[in-house]
């Protein structure tokens, strides 16, 4: 007896989850009823077609601008007309690129980039030390050095 309730109950929940799914069907085609009636499809296909054809006129038109720029910039003599433009412009604002670096005198370049430190030296301010160009820095450095020790 006990099954025979068992199965009438699950025999009532599959009842109830068909009449959901029947609600649910009848407001889908309600919905799309009413779409269909609101969007004109003809009218909908027609602008799609168009749109279509102006966007591959409109690829075929860049295309063609495309190649007509680059056959216009396209040369042999461009590119030494560059190189001269180009030398002219470096002359007037006098950098060169034939000139190699001066090498500074009495400093080794380690191979690794990191400059080493010899032992006893200190590595000085540029214009420190050298000839008392300004008192209130000469009296600025000997301060500090007193600070130092």
């Amino acid at each position: 007896m006990r099954s025979h309730l068992q199965g009438v109950a699950l025999k009532l929940q599959t009842v109830k989850s068909h009449q959901a799914m029947a609600d649910a069907m009848k407001s889908t085609a309600v919905a799309m009823k009413k779409m269909n009636a609101a969007v004109n499809v003809p009218t909908l296909a027609k602008m799609m077609a168009e749109f279509e054809r102006e966007n591959a006129r409109t690829e075929m038109m860049q295309e063609a601008m495309g190649d007509a720029i680059d056959d216009a910039l396209e040369g042999e003599d461009n590119e030494e007309e560059e190189e001269k433009i180009v030398g002219q412009v470096l002359d007037e604002i006098g950098i060169s690129f034939g000139e190699e670096l001066p090498e500074a005198s009495g400093m080794k370049s380690p191979t690794n980039g990191i400059a080493e430190a010899s032992p006893g030296k200190v590595a000085e301010p540029v214009g420190a030390g050298g000839g008392g160009e300004d008192p209130a820095l000469n009296d600025l450095e000997a301060r500090l050095n007193n600070l130092k020790r």
